[in-house]
């Protein structure tokens, strides 16, 4: 945790960022989430 720490406060890793799915593609975010293809989070847009 603590290299992690460090890698953070230098720059070197960011915070991740959601994968981003229209409201209408919801059945295909939650089969991705069901069969475990996903790495992260993932939003929808209204």
């Amino acid at each position: 945790m603590a290299e992690m720490a460090r890698l953070l406060a230098a720059g070197v890793l960011g915070p991740g960022r959601p994968t981003v799915y229209e409201l209408a593609e919801g059945p295909k975010a939650l089969a991705e989430l069901e069969a475990r293809a996903t790495v992260g989070k993932l939003a929808l847009l209204p």
